[in-house]
């Protein structure tokens, strides 16, 4: 039916989703590793969002220019999410757990996972290993994101949330099989998601510096700038 890139997008889907699924096993039983992995995934985080995916919107505002479509307004979408997130997070207490704050992560991270699905579909590369290392690090990343959700939501972690996540990732695959890629829907709804993800990494998923573990962050740092030279090259 699908040619063999496809079937690898949809395979590193399913293994991204899996950390939806198991992530609050693992913190249960391994507190310690996973309170690490979390801080090392703030690093990434944040290297994804200013190694890549700025960058990303980037491209995808000189291709709007080069045909005379609202030259710049991709970043004022990114711009737009990050105040709309970040106002709305100073709004209520960080790790209280109420409906605003279920609600504005619910969208921001079931967005994120459906723009995240469309972007492996629509990938180019053939060769395994760059699907390999994409993957690794979308999972360390969303690991976590689930992470800090389940302190915020426990309740709704350990249930819906994770049923949610994973048929974002599945809308994301339909459509990332079916949709353009140089749609106009499309490029905005990277430009608000990248200012979404800048405000989760600095107010939400990045700690206090005071129980930061910092070489994990670091870490987590370099090696999404790793992945991103290996996966564009």
């Amino acid at each position: 039916m699908f040619e063999a890139p496809t079937y690898l997008a949809i395979t590193s889907i399913a293994v991204i989703g899996t950390v939806h699924v198991f992530c609050v096993s693992f913190f249960r039983r391994f507190p310690a590793p996973a309170s690490w992995l979390s801080d090392f995934s703030s690093g990434i985080g944040l290297g994804y969002a200013f190694l890549f995916l700025l960058p990303k919107i980037g491209e995808l505002s000189a291709g709007l220019a080069a045909t005379g479509k609202w030259e710049h307004s991709l970043y004022g979408y990114s711009l737009l999410g990050f105040l709309a997130y970040y106002l709305l997070e100073a709004g209520r207490e960080i790790g209280v757990d109420n409906r605003l704050s279920l609600g504005l992560d619910a969208v921001a991270l079931g967005t994120y996972n459906c723009l995240l699905a469309i972007t492996v579909m629509q990938a180019t590369a053939t060769s395994p290993e760059l699907y390999v290392i994409g993957t690794l690090a979308y999972s360390l990343h969303l690991f976590g994101v689930n992470i800090y959700l389940y302190k915020t939501h426990p309740g709704h972690m350990s249930g819906w949330l994770r049923t949610y996540f994973v048929a974002s990732l599945t809308v994301g695959i339909l459509i990332g099989l079916n949709a353009d890629k140089s749609s106009m829907l499309y490029s905005i709804a990277t430009g608000l998601t990248g200012g979404v993800i800048i405000a989760l990494s600095l107010r939400v998923k990045l700690p206090d510096r005071s129980s930061m573990n910092t070489k994990a962050l670091l870490i987590g740092v370099v090696f999404a700038a790793v992945a991103v030279v290996v996966t564009r090259y």
